[in-house]
């Protein structure tokens, strides 16, 4: 049996403790007690491995997203001001009073810019966002997992860089950022560090990508007394020291540039702060450095302490970078420019480092304890606690309560944007609240975003081929123009397959001709149509063209093989224009059908759509169920989404119910929905006994549960083709 590494992702045999791919023991511990233990799962779909780095924000985990099947790098906001772990917990405490607020404020902004840093997906010299979510009580960022090493790590071992190997690589970093400020935000953190080398091993020609934006660091900092953890000395500008500094663009310069002179000299630039009371920050060529004076000039503008007098933008910054002659900028005089922050913040903020770091690791050891208060309630024996389900598959939702001696009962599917096919979108009894032994909880499970199959539209007009679209299902239409040659207001072409089966909300976009005088041809010359019925689509293309016409195909759903002419809009032996457009209808194949879910449908009703389909029901089974109700559809012989055409043939399984030969638990179950009475809530996560740490990964950590339904789903399953949940065992994950 195969165990997936938490080490580097990849799968091994497990009669080995060691990964051969990469030396990770198995079971190794995290690196802090506060860090996720690796196995663990988020929002059911990644998987958390080891620890990549962590500092005083947060914590980047290797992981493994198992619906895509792909390695990503998981970012979690714990500042470690305001929040921390209890040792085998998942769930975050934050600290109360003021930090709570700055805890919150860091979340949301962190959250926020990591959806608006998304849309950058196809800027090359950012790295890629995937998903964005809140669990645990704090927020996750997963992203694209980079294979190479940080530019701090290349300098430290390669040493300093020519000029000519470094300008491409500032280049393609203020290119980067250039698109990033254009929506409004600022990184605050650029430095070697936070510059990832894509290609190590081509020094030449190297490929970077930026990494960890500070939105959560500003957002969490601005009225903290920690300065020192948000300044990385000879990286950030002297506004950045200031609570009320005045930060935009130019700052980001500053960072980007000092960066360029550390990988040209191997220097870190003096303080920002040491630098406005006495500025010994060397040029370049005074160190013996090789480097154009145009270059050097545009790097120590980009330097300058005083915002008025410094580059402004990326875009000046790299049109410098790549002039001729660049003009040096005049430093303003002024001797009480140091600004409002005390000396001695200066003086001390490399103590404060020490001091952080000393109180974290007495925290650790125990030696100082934060005192949070956790009013816990006895429960009653018969009294349970209701987990979270949500976001997990059904039937593993079935065994987590099952084992919180709680059922289940399978409602209802609904489609949900949010949720992914075949798991938990709603529960009706919330998460942590105290119930009696036995209780039933009512689940509906996510068939995933409602589909549609887009109609053959090719050649229609193009308020036909809307309306087609619209019937369908579709409403996010968008029209582009077309002067190419074709039928006056048709559609030319079209964004989406026809045939396939897509979102309803996703774009279509139609190509439409408004080319009026193409289809026309020369009046002055006539030629007879032929007659093409019946022809293929290659045949009767020939002949009209030895003809001298042009065609416009109107592609149709038709039993006749594709490509089948089925008939000419111009009958033939009709005088036309020499080198006009003559229509043409021609098959598209047999119309596309997709098999639907009838899960959770009585079987009456589910034989009801499908021979609306022109399905046929074929066999029905029978077998008993502890979560779907008597009467009710629990499996489909034919897979979800797969393609079917008339005349399928189906086998349905329909629920006996629970099985009465089954032993009788000493407790009465009890089938009521509603919650007992609600136990004192918890104003901070209780911190439970130490357990030993599971020997495979652990089950899935729960998500907060709506307390609403769902407001997409319907009441009933609806009565056109929808995606179908399988109820049987799903697939056994590498590392089980």
């Amino acid at each position: 049996m195969n165990r997936l590494c938490m080490g580097c992702m990849q799968e091994y045999d497990d009669r080995f403790d060691r990964c051969p791919h990469c030396g990770y023991a198995f079971n190794t511990p995290p690196k802090q007690s506060y860090h996720i233990e690796p196995g663990s799962i988020l929002e059911g779909r990644y998987i958390v491995g080891k620890v990549l780095g962590f500092g005083g924000f947060g914590v980047t985990y290797l992981g493994w997203d198992y619906l895509m099947e792909r390695k990503v790098a998981i970012k979690e906001y714990l500042p470690s001001e305001f929040a921390t772990r209890m040792p085998t917990q998942q769930k975050v405490t934050v600290y109360s009073g003021d930090k709570e607020e700055q805890f919150k404020e860091g979340l949301r902004k962190t959250l926020d810019e990591a959806r608006r840093l998304a849309k950058f997906e196809t800027v090359p010299g950012i790295v890629q966002i995937y998903d964005c979510f809140e669990a645990n009580g704090t927020s996750y960022i997963v992203m694209e997992f980079l294979e190479g090493v940080s530019l701090k790590e290349y300098l430290a071992e390669h040493g300093k860089m020519t000029a000519e190997q470094a300008i491409p690589v500032i280049l393609q970093i203020a290119s980067a950022m250039e698109e990033v400020h254009k929506a409004g935000i600022l990184h605050r953190d650029i430095a070697p560090d936070n510059i990832y080398v894509l290609n190590p091993d081509e020094p030449d020609a190297l490929q970077v990508k930026l990494l960890d934006f500070g939105a959560a660091r500003y957002a969490t900092t601005k009225h903290s007394k920690s300065l020192s953890v948000i300044i990385k000395p000879g990286y950030a500008p002297e506004e950045q020291y200031r609570s009320r500094g005045d930060q935009g663009t130019w700052t980001d310069v500053y960072a980007l540039a000092a960066t360029f002179y550390k990988m040209l000299t191997d220097v870190t630039p003096e303080d920002a702060m040491e630098r406005s009371v006495k500025d010994e920050v060397k040029r370049p060529s005074k160190m013996g450095i090789r480097i154009g004076k145009p270059v050097e000039t545009a790097l120590m503008n980009a330097m300058n302490v005083k915002i008025q007098d410094r580059t402004q933008t990326m875009e000046e910054f790299s049109q410098e970078l790549q002039a001729a002659e660049v003009k040096e900028r005049k430093r303003t005089k002024d001797k009480t420019d140091v600004g409002s922050v005390p000396r001695w913040v200066f003086v001390t903020a490399g103590g404060a480092i020490v001091a952080v770091a000393v109180a974290a690791a007495l925290m650790i050891t125990g030696v100082i304890q934060f005192r949070i208060r956790s009013d816990s309630a006895t429960l009653e024996a018969d009294i349970v606690r209701v987990p979270n389900v949500i976001n997990h598959l059904a039937d593993e939702a079935e065994i987590i309560l099952e084992e919180h001696d709680l059922g289940m009962s399978r409602e209802k599917m609904v489609y949900s944007k949010e949720i992914p096919q075949d798991m938990v979108s709603y529960q009706e009894i919330k998460e942590n609240t105290a119930v009696e032994k036995y209780t039933t909880l009512v689940v509906w499970i996510s068939m995933g975003e409602e589909k549609g199959v887009v109609p053959t539209i090719k050649g229609l007009s193009q308020e036909k081929a809307e309306e087609l679209l619209k019937e369908a299902g579709f409403t996010n239409i968008h029209i582009e123009e077309s002067q190419d040659p074709g039928v006056y207001l048709s559609v030319l072409d079209i964004s989406q397959e026809q045939g396939a089966q897509v979102p309803l909300d996703e774009e279509i976009i139609l190509t439409i001709c408004m080319n009026e005088e193409s289809q026309k041809g020369d009046a002055s010359s006539k030629v007879t149509m032929p007659d093409i019925q019946e022809l293929t689509k290659e045949e009767a293309e020939e002949i009209l063209t030895e003809a001298g016409l042009q065609v416009g195909w109107i592609e149709e759903d038709s039993d006749k093989p594709k490509g089948t002419v089925l008939g000419q809009e111009t009958a033939a032996g009709t005088e036309v224009n020499k080198g006009s457009i003559v229509q043409v209808r021609i098959s598209n194949g047999v119309k596309k059908m997709y098999m639907p879910s009838v899960l959770l449908l009585t079987e009456q009703e589910a034989r009801e759509l499908l021979e609306s389909k022109g399905l046929i029901v074929s066999n029905v089974q029978h077998a008993y169920s502890d979560s779907h109700e008597a009467g009710k559809v629990m499996d489909q012989s034919i897979a979800l989404d797969a393609e079917v055409k008339e005349g399928d043939k189906v086998t349905l399984t329909i629920s006996l119910g629970k099985d009465p030969a089954k032993e009788t638990r000493s407790a009465q179950p009890r089938q009521t929905q509603a919650p007992a009475t609600q136990a004192p809530v918890q104003t901070q996560p209780q911190t439970p006994a130490p357990t030993q740490p599971p020997t495979e990964a652990p089950t899935m950590p729960p998500t907060e549960a709506p307390t609403q339904p769902p407001t997409e789903a319907p009441t009933q399953p609806p009565t056109t083709a929808a995606p179908e949940t399988t109820t049987g065992n799903p697939s056994p994950l590498p590392w089980m």
